[in-house]
């Protein structure tokens, strides 16, 4: 069975000023870079690169979650590490890889050859991984405590 879903955001951008993302489902405001991220005009604030590999980070950990709780792992914590290599031209800049090192922390020593595989499941479940056409590398750690 198929279905769909839209998801909706807002931007608005003064002059001299950062941009605000909103959506109508939050009540909490992004403010964001206004300015191309590689200039580092204003360090404070998040860059649009910086929100997309956030966006990265959180799909692969929701996807991760979900289906480690559908298969039955018990765990305590989750947390990750994220990062992006750009290329840089005259003409074009773009994101070539994105490196994903992803730490889960388990209850049982049992389940370490299953937590490890479902990492490797997790990328197809992830929506915005799914709609990515670069280069993702996963290098998982498991903790048992």
């Amino acid at each position: 069975m198929e279905t769909s879903q839209e998801y909706q955001v807002d931007l608005h951008w003064k002059e001299d000023e950062n941009a605000e993302v909103s959506s109508l489902l939050f009540k909490d405001k992004i403010q964001i870079a206004a300015h191309y991220c590689l200039s580092h005009v204003n360090d404070d604030i998040w860059s649009a690169e910086h929100l997309f590999i956030a966006s990265v980070a959180s799909s692969y950990m929701t996807a991760f979650l979900r289906t480690a709780k559908n298969k039955g792992i018990n765990y305590k914590s989750y947390k990750s590490s994220i990062r992006a290599s750009v290329a840089i031209s005259d003409k074009v800049s773009e994101i070539t890889d994105i490196l994903i090192r992803p730490t889960i922390v388990i209850i049982e020593r049992s389940q370490i050859n299953k937590t490890l595989k479902i990492f490797s499941l997790c990328r197809e479940h992830s929506l915005v991984l799914n709609s990515l056409k670069i280069r993702i590398h996963i290098f998982p750690s498991v903790v048992v405590q």
